[in-house]
């Protein structure tokens, strides 16, 4: 897990213009900005992408069972 340390000093959101945005200092050497008024995220892209591969399972729909192959066994 990550700790992030927020500051007011990030730069100008790309889709609204509204400067300055937050910016989140990482202490592993990243940064990720938000931008408090339209919800702007710089991570938005792999946010997306993790979504997107939800690693669900798929199962098959229920089936009847197989007849037996050969015959029964006898004691």
């Amino acid at each position: 897990m990550f700790d992030a340390e927020g500051h007011d000093d990030g730069p100008t959101c790309p889709a609204c213009g509204v400067a300055p945005t937050r910016r989140f200092a990482y202490a592993e050497g990243f940064e990720e900005h938000e931008c408090d008024a339209c919800g702007w995220r710089s991570d938005e892209e792999e946010l997306t992408a993790l979504r997107r591969a939800s690693g669900d399972l798929l199962e098959r729909e229920p089936s009847t069972p197989s007849p037996p192959v050969g015959r029964p066994l006898r004691a």
